[in-house]
């Protein structure tokens, strides 16, 4: 009879090593690929905001023009749609622009003006989705931290603030924006501080007011550049580094 050779213990832990190689280069491999498809984009100065957002979005993925969203119009028609499904006559869309890398959209609550949520429209598919960042983090009433879940599907914090802050947090549904230490002039003000140091020449425009937080554009020789967010009680910034290049914008009559 022949005798069987069995794998001495150095070739095993050879082929388990490799065997963890491979698997580690197989990981990295994907993790680039949804890096990319997340649209992470460093902002000013070369930081990195948060990551791109996973799950449905509000409603069915593919809204859109034949599966496709091709400029403001169709835009603002799909988050109309979002916010019909959403179910909350209340709301209504105020502004929509083009990034290179989607559409954005602000919604405001009719009777008191105030920001209820940013969304942002997939361009391929036309899928309406909660805007990462401060949209989530900060967002008082219609975020994760309201403890109603309004947001709809969503992934969790996905990156990294500017400040290195944790945002503030307080009971869910006790806090109104008048709540807020930061007043909009404030919130200015610390954009362009901040601006300053990372974007010299690149200033902060008006500070529009949603629950917990305020959203600004970054303009440069009079033209957008980008967004930010100011958190309304511990003056965090937050730059919306996911958008890319600014394209267009429409806003409401």
């Amino acid at each position: 009879m022949s005798a069987t050779n069995k794998p001495s213990g150095g070739n095993l832990l050879l082929w388990v090593g490799l065997a963890m190689i491979v698997s580690s280069l197989v990981l990295a491999l994907v993790s680039s690929v949804y890096v990319g498809r997340a649209g992470v984009y460093p902002g000013p100065g070369g930081m990195m905001g948060p990551g791109g957002m996973m799950g449905q979005g509000y409603g069915a993925p593919g809204w859109g023009a034949a599966g496709e969203v091709g400029n403001l119009p169709e835009a603002r028609e799909a988050v109309e749609r979002a916010l019909q499904s959403y179910g909350n006559s209340n709301l209504e869309v105020v502004e929509v622009m083009e990034f290179a890398n989607n559409y954005y959209a602000e919604v405001r609550e009719k009777d008191t003006g105030i920001g209820a949520m940013e969304l942002l429209v997939d361009k391929p598919g036309g899928t309406v989705y909660p805007e990462p960042g401060p949209n989530m983090m900060w967002n008082t009433k219609y975020g994760m931290m309201s403890g109603r879940g309004n947001m709809g599907p969503m992934m969790g914090p996905g990156g990294r603030r500017m400040m290195g802050e944790q945002p503030f947090q307080r009971t869910p549904g006790t806090i109104t924006p008048t709540d807020m230490t930061v007043s909009p002039e404030g919130a200015r003000e610390i954009a362009n501080d901040y601006l300053r140091r990372v974007s010299p020449g690149t200033e902060a425009g008006k500070a529009e007011r949603f629950y917990g937080y305020y959203t600004l554009h970054t303009e440069k020789d009079g033209e957008i550049t980008g967004m930010l967010s100011v958190n309304g009680y511990s003056g965090e910034v937050w730059y919306h580094s996911w958008h890319g290049p600014f394209i267009a914008m429409e806003e409401a009559d």
